[in-house]
């Protein structure tokens, strides 16, 4: 089977909180060196960017991975009890509020009775 890959999908307000901590960092800046607006700031908006871009949902042979930054966790797919489409604001491994709820058989899957939410752009 070959391997499906799908972004996440992202709301409008983080966008805006990724538009609003770089302008807060660069005004901040503004009494520093040249040195620490270049390195500190412009180092903190690529990782901002890089966080919100490396969010992603692979299917690989009988594994759903989740991708958050360079992290990945995979979990199998012959686990999984249901899936549903939900609209939620629980904190996840997703940055959008339309979201894909799965639940698995074993609670072992997760460590936790609470279900994995993620939100890929086509739910």
């Amino acid at each position: 089977m070959e391997k499906s890959v799908f972004r996440s999908g992202i709301d409008w307000w983080v966008w805006v909180s990724l538009l609003i901590l770089p302008v807060l960092l660069w005004v901040t800046a503004i009494d520093n060196p040249w040195w620490y607006a270049v390195f500190v700031c412009g180092g903190m908006t690529v990782l901002c960017l890089v966080e919100l871009l490396g969010c992603r949902y692979e299917i690989d042979g009988d594994d759903l991975a989740v991708y958050m930054f360079f992290h990945s966790t995979r979990f199998p797919i012959s686990k999984i009890k249901s899936v549903r489409k939900v609209k939620g604001v629980l904190a996840t491994a997703a940055l959008s509020t339309w979201r894909v709820s799965i639940v698995f058989t074993n609670r072992s899957v997760l460590k936790s009775y609470a279900p994995l939410e993620i939100s890929p752009v086509d739910r």
